[in-house]
């Protein structure tokens, strides 16, 4: 395996064409969640309220329209091999400038609040989608996690993440003599006490060690990979997910007796004197979604 090349305009045409898909396509794990869901759910009001996520999961792809108002943040887990070299560019801001680009070519809301304090929008009132001004933008604010792996290949692993889901994520510092049902206690907690303001059925990520930050960029990565094959993590997250629906209030916090739809867990090695957990949801949507370039 030798040094490879790729351009900037390669990456930026997967980076728009991801975004499009995610933002009006359901993944298919998450329509055979939603389908089972439905099938096993006895209560009359959570059924209606299943079928008509799917609806919309039907109109938005036959459509091409954006699944949730809510368009999102843009958050990008990149994994970029050390034998790859990009020309015409450097990786943050090609996707910042593709996401941009995406967000015309889509009609995404402008939704990114680029000062956090005043809460202004990236864009200006009259800066409609595909206005001059919003084609002057040069690029998004969005959030990357760069790794550098082997090989010579560049994987993107991206989301839309809404505003209330996020909202609902918690981290706490354990005592590193918890034991393991104080810990599921918490996160339990984290997901019934939302109620319906992550949109449930949720998709739940879970990190657990590494230090304060780095635990809840893992909770937000668990959301984006494939499942592991842990074995004591596979029963924790099934258990989890049994004590979640058990104790939740149901669909879109209302009714049934499906409140999460998968528990995924990551774990990483922290110091001795410390033991963080985090928490971090995503809702029925779950826009997500991989690139290998």
């Amino acid at each position: 395996m030798g040094l490879r090349t790729v351009s900037a305009a390669e990456i930026r045409e997967q980076v728009i064409g991801a975004i499009g898909e995610i933002c009006c396509r359901p993944t298919p794990e998450t329509a055979d969640l939603l389908r089972a869901a439905l099938n096993r759910e006895k209560d009359e009001l959570a059924r209606d309220m299943l079928q008509s996520i799917l609806l919309n999961h039907q109109i938005a792809a036959e459509e091409a329209l954006p699944l949730c108002q809510d368009t999102g943040l843009l958050v990008v887990f990149a994994e970029l091999g050390s034998e790859l070299l990009i020309t015409g560019g450097i990786l943050p801001e090609i996707i910042s400038a593709a996401a941009a680009s995406a967000w015309q070519k889509f009609y995404l809301r402008d939704s990114i609040a680029p000062d956090p304090l005043r809460g202004k929008t990236l864009l200006p009132p009259e800066a409609k989608p595909g206005s001059s001004a919003a084609r002057a933008t040069s690029g998004l604010p969005f959030i990357l996690h760069l790794d550098q792996v082997a090989g010579n290949r560049l994987t993107l692993h991206l989301a839309l993440k809404g505003g209330g889901a996020e909202n609902c994520g918690a981290l706490q510092m354990f005592n590193p003599g918890a034991s393991l049902g104080e810990i599921e206690d918490f996160i339990v907690r984290t997901v019934v006490e939302a109620g319906g303001k992550p949109c449930p059925p949720v998709f739940v990520g879970v990190g657990i060690g590494g230090d304060f930050e780095s635990c809840a960029i893992l909770a937000k990565r668990a959301l984006l990979l494939p499942p592991h094959n842990e074995p004591d993590l596979q029963r924790m997250e099934r258990r989890l997910l049994d004590r979640i629906n058990l104790r939740g209030h149901g669909v879109m916090g209302c009714a049934g007796s499906t409140t999460a739809l998968r528990v995924s867990i990551l774990t990483r090695p922290c110091h001795i004197a410390s033991l963080p957990v985090a928490v971090n949801i995503d809702c029925h949507a779950h826009r997500v979604t991989s690139r290998v370039i």
